[in-house]
């Protein structure tokens, strides 16, 4: 079963920033992959769930947000895909379509001991309790695909999060050079192999999809599809999608990228 600790190894021997701007940008990043990644590793057994089949979904459709659609009741205007639903929250401004099956909660709204009982009814570690907390603090969003667990091999629950933090990185031209550069880095210093960079317009704002792939410590190889945004408001928000079985989640990651928006 993989395990926070299986990861955290690997991320130890970081250099620490310092306090200029450029490092804070660096912090934040890197911060946002572990959040990613730990988090994924630590969503295993336990979180209950069903033998369901992983949903399957369309390829990317004009069911996508427009960022003219606004919010209505909290949520973006627009009608998801067929088969899906909103997660997301007011206090980030970011929402993304996740199929209807999957378990979402907004950490802005309920406390860490309500996602406990709510994902994990069976107790978790202290080391997955840790990392909720970071998530919670951070106010960030959470889903997963709890059936999955059952049909995995390791027990791992296909799972998402996403945050946005402030950052000193300017929009504009370079911009996506630059994102790319510091994140290059970033990965490297966790192990991630593999990794395809791909420029992408969400929401009319800049950004970068990356996919790689990381090997735990206890041979379980994870992979991970993120999207690094820099928002017309000068904020970095991310949105990390994380799977065992990449070859039944594809076009379920390719249609919750597709749907990712701004408020």
């Amino acid at each position: 079963m993989p395990t926070q600790g299986t990861i955290r190894p690997a991320l130890k021997s970081r250099p620490t920033p310092g306090s200029s701007k450029p490092a804070a940008s660096i912090t934040r990043i890197r911060d946002s992959i572990l959040a990613g990644m730990i988090i994924a590793a630590a969503a295993v057994s336990g979180c209950g769930g069903s033998a369901a089949k992983p949903q399957a979904s369309a390829a990317p459709s004009s069911a996508a947000t427009s960022a003219s659609s606004g919010l209505a009741s909290g949520v973006p205007a627009a009608a998801p895909p067929a088969g899906y639903k909103w997660a997301g929250s007011t206090a980030q401004g970011v929402f993304f379509a996740v199929p209807d099956s999957w378990a979402a909660i907004d950490l802005a709204k309920i406390t860490l001991t309500q996602a406990v009982e709510r994902f994990w009814p069976k107790g978790v570690s202290g080391n997955m309790m840790a990392t909720l907390r970071q998530l919670s603090q951070q106010h960030a969003i959470f889903v997963a695909d709890l059936a999955s667990a059952v049909q995995s091999s390791h027990k791992f629950a296909t799972n998402g999060n996403a945050f946005c933090a402030a950052t000193p990185v300017a929009s504009g031209a370079g911009s996506s050079s630059a994102l790319k550069s510091l994140m290059r880095a970033e990965y490297a210093q966790i192990g991630a192999h593999g990794l395809v960079f791909k420029d992408v317009t969400i929401d009319g704002d800049t950004g970068i999809k990356a996919n790689f792939t990381i090997t735990t410590e206890g041979g379980i190889t994870l992979t991970d599809t993120q999207y690094t945004v820099l928002t017309k408001s000068s904020r970095l928000c991310y949105v990390t999608l994380t799977t065992d079985n990449p070859a039944s989640f594809e076009q379920t990651f390719s249609m919750i990228g597709s749907t990712i928006y701004f408020s």
